[in-house]
């Protein structure tokens, strides 16, 4: 049996870093889209990192392209009134990011680097 789950997708908001626990460990939560076809909608995925990773993707932004490696997990509670909660996401155990970090400003009238700069706008799925 396998539990295996590989992503290439796009980063659908900015990273949420929290900390968490007695010792403080860093927990990193991102929605990542994968492209389904031409004309489809993507399909949307949960991704929680932790500590030293965690820590990694929150640098990123929304739109940014990342690989991730892992695993389904499903955690399970009962809420106050007595009924069974889920919530299914991938574990991440590996990632990557595939394209070089965006400059967070846009760029000038007349300027020739070579820094990228997409717009929400310009984000493709």
């Amino acid at each position: 049996m396998a539990n295996d789950v590989t992503l290439l997708g796009r980063l659908g908001a900015d990273p949420e870093l929290r900390r968490v626990g007695a010792d403080n460990k860093a927990v990193c939560d991102v929605t990542v889209a994968t492209n389904n076809g031409a004309g489809r909608p993507p399909d949307w995925h949960k991704v929680t990192l932790w500590e030293q990773s965690a820590e990694m993707m929150a640098t990123q932004k929304k739109g940014a392209l990342v690989y991730i490696k892992g695993a389904l997990k499903t955690d399970k509670w009962t809420n106050k009134e007595g009924v069974d909660q889920y919530k299914t996401y991938v574990r991440a155990f590996r990632f990557e990011f595939c394209e070089p970090k965006r400059n967070s400003e846009p760029p000038q009238a007349g300027d020739k680097s070579q820094g990228n700069h997409w717009g929400d706008d310009d984000i493709r799925f």
